[in-house]
Order: structure tokens, then sequence, then C-alpha cells
């Protein structure tokens, strides 16, 4: 299946609160997967928006709307996020989290890369990528 039925698939399999996170987020550590569930107390869904239009978390309080979450999204591209919001019920508590900068591509790398010299971090999150 496709990547939205993948992670609606994990998601399912647990009663929640589940969070899903991107493999390709190198600024990504555990105080943002402790905010996001901790966002999960009170919200219905929570997502870590990405600078690309997507998005490097997301969570549901509920496993319920892992189904419907990611139809019809449009994968890869700058309308991702905003495809998965509009698939929730209309009184669905949504928080985000920071925006962060996932690496999908080499140009990303490269721009992450620079980035990450400027302000000085370790290259070793790179490496991981």
């Amino acid at each position: 299946g496709g990547l939205g039925i993948r992670m609606a698939r994990a998601m399912q399999r647990l009663e929640g609160p589940v969070v899903l996170v991107g493999g390709d987020v190198p600024d990504l550590d555990s105080y943002h997967i402790a905010q996001a569930m901790r966002s999960l107390r009170q919200a219905d869904v929570v997502f870590g928006p990405a600078n690309d239009g997507g998005f490097w978390l997301v969570g549901l309080r509920r496993t319920q709307w892992a189904g419907r979450l990611f139809r019809n999204t449009r994968w890869s591209s700058p309308h991702a996020l905003d495809d998965c919001l509009a698939n929730l019920p209309r009184t669905a508590r949504v928080t985000m989290l920071e925006t962060l900068s996932d690496v999908d591509t080499s140009d990303d790398y490269a721009a992450y890369s620079k980035c990450s010299r400027r302000r000085g971090r370790s290259s070793a999150k790179l490496q991981g990528l």
C-alpha cells in the first residue's frame, strides 16, 4: 500500500495516544516527542509541520480517525498537511508544534548542512540521514 495506508495501519494497531515521526528530520529530538504526547492530553490531533508543506510528526489521541486522516493526501507536495487537515472532522482539536525542516532531496541536504554548520550543529545528525 501507499504511505498513507501504511501510516493508518500502524496507528490503528494501537488505542492511542500514538505518534508517528519522519526519519528525515535532523533537528528532531526527545523534547519534540514529549511535547507531542503532552499536547495529546487535550488535543485530538497533533502535527509537526515541515517547512515544505508536509509534516514531520502526526499524532492521534484516539486512533479512530487514522483511516480517514491520510485519504487523498498529495504526498511529497506542499499540500500534504492541508490535505490531512481537510480530512478531519470540524470538531477536531488540532495542535501544531514548531515547524522543522525535513531532508527529502539532495538540495534539502545541502541547505540543511550549510545552515547547521552556521548554527554550530554536529555533523553527526547529517551523517545519520
